[in-house]
């Protein structure tokens, strides 16, 4: 497969069948990070105020993805109150 992002994503999904809810845990994962980073053309970084945070999807993004929206997403059910997924259902390619 040559397609860095379907491999990806094939890759992603078959992590998520092995554990669900480790793959979900660490997805909800951020960390505080700085302007700089955020600042990077691809690297999807979040900001609430004046905090910045990162998270493994958004670095995975910026490391095989040319999108600054990011070439691959992941769906499932929110937690309404702290946006984050309660369960990951699947990792999508967004390009499509």
């Amino acid at each position: 497969m040559a397609d860095p992002i379907k491999r990806a994503v094939k890759v992603l999904n078959e992590a998520l069948e092995l554990d669900a809810d480790a793959i979900t845990r660490l997805v909800n994962m951020r960390v505080d990070c700085d302007a700089s980073l955020a600042g990077h053309p691809t690297i999807r970084v979040s900001r609430t105020g004046d905090t910045h945070r990162i998270g493994v999807l958004g670095l995975i993004n910026g490391a095989i993805g040319n999108s600054p929206t990011g070439d691959i997403g992941a769906e499932g059910p929110l937690n309404e109150k702290t946006r984050t997924f309660t369960r990951i259902k699947r990792f999508v390619d967004l390009r499509s």
